[in-house]
């Protein structure tokens, strides 16, 4: 990764790929071997470790992970950044999640999906359910591959 104002950008280094689009071992595109990957995602997570695990099976599964710490970076990224999905945590410093997700809904990006990773039921939010579409909640803790079966149920994978 590359560390730039507290924004890092996760590239897919080491992968071992078929030099083919159809990997012969599992029959499926080679996702990974594309020279663009599948989609932009903009990752805001506070919490260091979590950010990393989601950035780097995400990256490992074809995606461009930009990932951000806070609120204000996520307004930042969302404004500087063409970006293909969300994955929002709600308990930001700086700017909460709902927040960001007012401020996304109401600019030029509303249509923006959106993955929304928190401890609290989507029901608990007065507010935020609206602010949600088009996009998916998931209660924390979240697996890494529940956040990629999101993702890819997201995109209609």
């Amino acid at each position: 990764f590359q560390a730039e104002d507290g924004i890092r950008d996760y590239k897919v280094t080491g992968v071992q790929t078929c030099a083919l689009p159809i990997c012969p071992r599992t029959q499926k595109v080679d996702r990974i071997a594309r020279k663009t990957p599948i989609a932009r995602i903009l990752l805001v997570e506070d919490e260091p470790v979590t950010g990393e695990v989601f950035a780097r099976v995400l990256s490992q599964d074809g995606f461009a992970v930009h990932a951000v710490r806070d609120g204000i970076q996520a307004l930042h990224a969302l404004r500087d950044h063409a970006q293909d999905l969300l994955v929002l945590d709600l308990g930001l410093p700086t700017l909460s999640g709902i927040e960001v997700l007012r401020h996304l809904r109401a600019g030029p990006k509303a249509a923006l999906p959106v993955i929304v990773i928190s401890g609290a039921s989507p029901r608990s939010l007065q507010s935020g359910t609206e602010l949600l579409q088009p996009g998916l909640w998931l209660e924390k803790p979240v697996r890494p591959r529940e956040l990629i079966a999101a993702v890819h149920a997201l995109r209609g994978d």
